[in-house]
C-alpha cells in the first residue's frame, strides 16, 4: 500500500532515528512539497554538527562521477574525485561522495532521495545538477533551514569544476601509452566511473546468497570479494568497503550430442545416435538380408542373428544411456523431467543414426522392418513391441 503525506509535529524530531532520516537511500517518508521546510528541519535535528558553508563546500567538491579511490585508498583525499558526462547521456552521471567519515553524515542529507508526493524522488544535489520544475522551491526551503550560504556553498562547488588530481597511488593504477599523431606518446590511466561499482554490486549480490528451503538455487559463478581499504568509509559514505574480483569463463562450445541431450530435456526430439559403425552395421545387415532370400545355411543364419541382435542390444543400451544422462543433467541443473518426451524404440533410433543417401536409408528401413528383425525385437522384448 503506497505512503500517503504525513503531518510533521514537534515531538517527531526527537522520536525519529537518524537512520530513518539521514540516508543515501530513499527512506519511504512520502512529503508534500509544502512540507519540505519542516523535513529538513527534521534531518537538521539529527546532526550532531552543524552544516556549515565550509563543510557543504568539502562534501561537493569531493564528489562526482568517478572516485579515484576506488582503485587505490592511498589516494590523497584532495586527488580523489573526477566530473564526466556522456555525450550519449541526456541527464548526468551518477554522483557520489568521497569524504571522511566525519562528514558521512551531512553526505547523507545533502544526498537524500527526498520522496516529494507527485514528484520523482530527488536529492539536494540532484535538485541543482539537474533542476526540475519545483526545485526552486525545494532549495528555498533548503537555504531557509541551513542558510543562504551553505546553499551558495553547495552551487558553487557542485556547478564549478573540482580540483583536478596531480597525484595518483604509486604501483596501483594501470597505465597506457597512446601514441601521439605527431611523435611522443600520451599517458592514459583507465579508471571505473561509480556507477560501473554499485552496478556491480547488484549483479554480484544474487550470487552469495545463501540457499534457502523450498526456493530455487542461488546463482552460482566465481566470486571472491577483496578488501579495499580497512576504513571503507573513507571511500565513499554510500558504498560498501569490500570490491569484488571475478572470473568469467565462457563454457566451452557444446558437442553436437552435448546440444541435443540439452535441448531433449528441456522438451526436445531424442538426441541422434551418431556413430558411423552403426551405420555401416545397419547395411551390411541389410545386404545379409538380401543374400540370405537366395542362399541361407545354418552358419550364415547365425550370422544374420547376431548381426541383427548386436543392432537391437546397442541401440538399447543408447537409450539407456541418453535417458540416465538426462535424469543427471536434470538434478544437476534442479530441472524437471516431465518436459521429456517418452525414449523411441529401437527401430526408430537405428533408423535416425542413418545418414547416407536416399538409397541407403530406404535399404536400411527395408531391413530394419523386415519380418527377420521385427522377429528378433520381439523376442528380445518378450513379446511386448
Amino acid at each position: 500500500m503506497p505512503s500517503v503525506p504525513y503531518e510533521h509535529h514537534e515531538e517527531e524530531r526527537t522520536s525519529v532515528k537518524g537512520n530513518e532520516i539521514l540516508s543515501f537511500k530513499a527512506t519511504g517518508r512520502i512529503i508534500a512539497l509544502e512540507d519540505v521546510e519542516a523535513e529538513f528541519r527534521i534531518m537538521q535535528a539529527q546532526l550532531k554538527s552543524e552544516l556549515t558553508a565550509e563543510v557543504a563546500f568539502r562534501v561537493c567538491t569531493k564528489s562526482g562521477t568517478h572516485l579515484i579511490k576506488l582503485v587505490s585508498p592511498r589516494v590523497d583525499g584532495g586527488h580523489a574525485v573526477l566530473r564526466f558526462t556522456s555525450p550519449q547521456s541526456n541527464h548526468r552521471a551518477l554522483f557520489l561522495p568521497s569524504t571522511n567519515a566525519p562528514d558521512i553524515p551531512f553526505c547523507k542529507l545533502l544526498y537524500r532521495p527526498l520522496e516529494i508526493l507527485g514528484h520523482e524522488s530527488c536529492s539536494v544535489i540532484a535538485h541543482v545538477l539537474e533542476p526540475q520544475q519545483h526545485s526552486e522551491q525545494v532549495l528555498r526551503a533548503f537555504a531557509s533551514v541551513f542558510g543562504v550560504d551553505v546553499l551558495g556553498a553547495v552551487r558553487r562547488a557542485l556547478l564549478g569544476a573540482p580540483p583536478v588530481p596531480l597525484e595518483l597511488g604509486a604501483g596501483e593504477f594501470p597505465v597506457i601509452f597512446i601514441p601521439r599523431p605527431g611523435g611522443g606518446d600520451v599517458q592514459v590511466t583507465p579508471v571505473s566511473p561509480a556507477s560501473a561499482f554499485m552496478d556491480m554490486k547488484q549483479v554480484a549480490d544474487p550470487y552469495f546468497r545463501k540457499a534457502q528451503p523450498d526456493a530455487p538455487r542461488p546463482a552460482g559463478g566465481r566470486w571472491t570479494r577483496q578488501t579495499v581499504s580497512a576504513k571503507p568509509q573513507n571511500i565513499s559514505g554510500a558504498i560498501g568497503g569490500p570490491r569484488l574480483r571475478f572470473l568469467a569463463t565462457m563454457p566451452p562450445g557444446m558437442t553436437r550430442g552435448e546440444a541435443e541431450l540439452f535441448r531433449y530435456v528441456h522438451g526436445g526430439a531424442f538426441p541422434r545416435w551418431r556413430d558411423s559403425d552403426v551405420s555401416n552395421g545397419i547395411l551390411r545387415y541389410a545386404e545379409r538380408l538380401e543374400a540370405d532370400a537366395a542362399y541361407n545355411n545354418a552358419d550364415t543364419r547365425a550370422a544374420l542373428d547376431r548381426a541383427a541382435l548386436r543392432l537391437i542390444l546397442g541401440a538399447e543400451e543408447f537409450i539407456a544411456d541418453t535417458v540416465e544422462n538426462a535424469r543427471q543433467y536434470s538434478k544437476l541443473h534442479g530441472l524437471s523431467m516431465e518436459r521429456m518426451t517418452l525414449p523411441p524404440e529401437p527401430i526408430a533410433v537405428l533408423m535416425r543414426s542413418i545418414r547416407s543417401s536416399d538409397d541407403d536409408r530406404s535399404k536400411a528401413r527395408k531391413a530394419l522392418t523386415s519380418p527377420h528383425f521385427e522377429h528378433l525385437l520381439h523376442k528380445r522384448t518378450g513379446g511386448q513391441s
